[in-house]
């Protein structure tokens, strides 16, 4: 036993001697999460901060790229609303492109929340850090969310006159183009402008039916910052952006399986739109389509925000004030074939308007705190047309007939409006323990007008315009709580409790009066401990997080029988899910100019209860509980290495990125939504000399390609079904992720000191 113990002080003085000869350390980025800067090392929270310098370092280009970044990160790519994205945080996450759905997951961009699915894909150039929070937020965020945020901070104006630059060229003809120029206006006043330019071929994916582009992009924002700061006391932030998008809609690719009605009708086209094997999509490729319809689509987006810092007798008062118009059409061929089986064009306008007020300060040497309202206001319209499918219903004999001309139109619109007050102390017991407790009160009222599907023929609208009207009110009592233990200078032991929500809604697919009713809301409970240390010195960072959360009233989509017999797809709180897992973060500098992160997440998801209609023995249900939640793998690596030296006049960098996702489900009715354990690994190399950067880069090198999406149609989704319980399968069909990047970026950015 006394030469264990005699061993392990020499080696621990030998690891001990080895580090006082290592210089750097690692950083103590800052969290905002509180209403406050803190060392996020030793916030009682699972956060995560990635900081400017490794996002340009290591060629992360949007959300997308920080995938797996932080435990139990899932961010898929929707490629059926513009530059729109499905995340989950620890198993909780959602994919809907309706502007109805809130997201799972809470964005923010400078303190205003992105209030749906669209446009959350962010351009990650000139960005001061990401800031990624686990567990549910809505105590301290005041969006709603299940499962966390995230925050993206921009840089504000320098107040210096400056530019820098961004080119990228790559293959399938990428081309991007970044430019930011900072310069003083007065003594008090500084100014910034940036544009961001992206230009895509889409050469990558072909169409095997006709000639046209598929996959291109031509995506432009311009952002505009101005700073006024007044003495120490008062400081005014104004960012304006102008987003414009006109490309194509990316291309599905069809996976309908034999026995649905797609499979039918097209066997004797050039290309049998009919999976020919499981998990093999139309055409045997994951870059061929043979879609026939419209893929034009535009975007508009128009921001505002302003943001109001003042202190005021040892108080310091903040006010965030948040504008977003976007303007979107966009036509979809959801048969993804050469079929004239299914298609459909979309309008929406979504309007946003936020406001919070936090007053926060220290009411004495061991209590601080922070107090506030928030109001977020959003209106929406829809209207879309359906192309084709009546005429494909009638003709297979599960409608009545109609004329090849006939098109579906339905529209909606929704006004919600939210509320709330909440508080926060932090209070500091002793040198070692400290507790804080933060409450938050919170109204969201829906208003929702819908007009369930009308058939158009030239100007002719059968049946007459039909309004569903209805009204929806959450209220909500939210809790979070923590205590930790600061064990000594490097270490502290935390517990954290916290609630999450999502208001109820209403469906804008509903097709009467009965489907039109409101579903409530969805709640989260979290509980979990974890242990932040920092060893050898600083240069090696351990962080561990076990959490336990409990989703209840999960909505789900279902078929359930309808007044007057008919069959009808609704959305309903139908399920819970449980997950629990552990986590841990690693980061270390073991050796000069070597720096490595590790993130690690393990989890175990399961559907507590799934309650679906059995529509065979009408007014029971099927327990449909064995299903497998989405976006939940048990397993998730990340570890990344990225090195300096120098070399000659300039610096040689080299970045080595390798992510592993277990197995995880997309959606959970389909087998075929099952994503198969995948890996992959981005790489750059980088060389820095006075004021250029170049970097030989690619992304998923091994070129990997899995589903993102799969989605499945029934004719509830469409008509109801009046006759017999089976309800027609249609279509089915996925989005993939986006193929190996490889290319040339040059960074330049130019000293105007003299």
């Amino acid at each position: 036993m006394m030469s264990r113990i005699i061993a392990a002080l020499i080696a621990g003085y030998a690891f001990t001697a080895l580090a006082e000869d290592l210089p750097g350390t690692l950083t103590d980025a800052e969290s905002t999460l509180r209403y406050q800067e803190e060392a996020v090392q030793w916030l009682p929270h699972s956060v995560t901060v990635i900081e400017k310098d490794e996002l340009e370092a290591t060629f992360r280009r949007d959300l997308e790229d920080l995938e797996a970044m932080a435990p139990g990160l899932i961010v898929d790519r929707l490629n059926t609303t513009p530059r729109g994205a499905a995340i989950s945080i620890r198993g909780f996450g959602s994919g809907a492109t309706s502007k109805a759905i809130d997201p799972a997951v809470a964005v923010n961009l400078d303190g205003i929340y992105l209030g749906t699915h669209t446009g959350r894909l962010q351009v990650l150039f000139d960005f001061e850090q990401v800031e990624i929070a686990r567990g549910p937020q809505s105590i301290y965020e005041g969006d709603p969310n299940l499962a966390g945020s995230i925050s993206i901070q921009r840089t504000r104006p320098t107040g210096e006159l400056g530019v820098k630059t961004r080119a990228t060229v790559g293959i399938d003809k990428r081309r991007e183009l970044d430019v930011v120029f900072n310069t003083p206006v007065t003594d008090s006043l500084n100014a910034k402008l940036g544009v961001y330019w992206r230009d895509r071929g889409g050469d990558y994916m072909n169409n095997a039916f006709s000639n046209r582009d598929e996959n291109t992009e031509d995506f432009t924002l311009v952002t505009g910052m101005l700073d006024w700061q007044f003495r120490d006391w008062f400081d005014l932030l104004y960012i304006v952006d102008a987003e414009r998008s006109d490309e194509a809609s990316p291309a599905l690719l069809n996976i309908t399986a034999p026995g649905e009605l797609l499979c039918d009708v097209t066997a004797t086209l050039v290309f049998p739109n009919c999976r020919r094997g499981v998990g093999n999509p139309e055409l045997d490729s994951r870059r061929a389509t043979a879609q026939n319809f419209s893929n034009d689509r535009h975007f508009d987006g128009d921001y505002h925000t302003l943001r109001v810092d003042f202190d005021y007798g040892g108080h310091s008062i903040t006010s965030i004030t948040g504008l977003r118009n976007t303007d979107e059409q966009v036509n979809l061929d959801l048969d993804a074939s050469n079929a004239d089986f299914y298609h459909v064009y979309r309008e929406q306008d979504f309007e946003q308007f936020s406001q919070e007020i936090t007053v926060r300060g220290r009411y004495s040497d061991d209590l601080d705190y922070a107090v506030g309202v928030y109001f977020l206001n959003t209106e929406y319209s829809i209207t879309q047309q359906e192309f084709h499918i009546l005429k494909q219903l009638g003709d297979a004999g599960f409608s009545e007939g109609h004329a090849a001309g006939e098109i579906q139109e339905l529209s909606s619109q929704q006004k919600s409006n939210l509320q709330s007050v909440f508080s926060a102390i932090n209070y500091t017991i002793n040198d070692h323990w400290k507790a804080d407790l933060g409450l938050r009160w919170t109204q969201v009222e829906r208003d929702f007008e819908h007009s369930p599907s009308r058939i158009r023929l030239g100007n002719a609208l059968s049946p007459l315009r039909t309004l569903l009207i209805g009204k929806e009110t959450t209220k909500e009592s939210l809790v979070s709580g923590g205590l930790s233990y600061k064990v000594d200078e490097e270490a502290m032991i935390y517990m954290r409790y916290s609630e999450g929500f999502l208001p109820g809604g209403f469906d804008e697919n509903a097709m009467s009066a009965a489907t039109g009713d409101s579903y409530g809301a969805e709640t989260t409970r979290s509980a979990e401990i974890g242990l932040k240390s920092d060893w050898w010195e600083d240069r090696l960072r351990v962080n561990f997080a076990y959490f336990q959360t409990q989703l209840d009233n999960k909505v789900e989509r279902v078929n359930t029988y309808v007044p007057g017999g008919n069959i009808e797809s609704v959305l309903d709180n139908v399920a819970t899910v449980e997950v629990s897992g552990w986590e841990f973060e690693i980061t270390s500098i073991p050796l000069e100019n070597l720096y490595i992160r590790t993130a690690y997440s393990h989890m175990n998801a399961f559907y507590g209860k799934y309650a679906e209609p059995d529509l065979t023995v009408p007014g029971t249900l099927l327990n449909r509980k064995s299903r497998e939640p989405e976006r939940a793998p048990a397993k998730q690596l990340f570890l990344s290495a990225d090195y300096s030296v120098p070399v000659g006049p300039g610096l040689l960098q080299a970045y080595a990125g390798y992510r592993y996702t277990d197995d995880y489900q997309t959606n959970p009715l389909f087998p075929e939504a099952d994503v198969n354990n995948w890996s992959t690994w981005d790489l750059s190399l980088s060389y820095n000399w006075e004021e250029w950067r170049f970097t030989l880069f690619s992304q998923n090198v091994k070129n990997k390609g899995y589903i993102q999406n799969v989605t499945g149609i029934n004719q509830t989704d469409i008509l109801p079904v009046t006759s017999g319980t089976v309800v027609p399968a249609l279509i089915r069909y996925t989005e993939y992720n986006q193929p190996r990047y490889t290319g040339l970026e040059v960074t330049y950015q130019p000293s105007f000191k003299w």
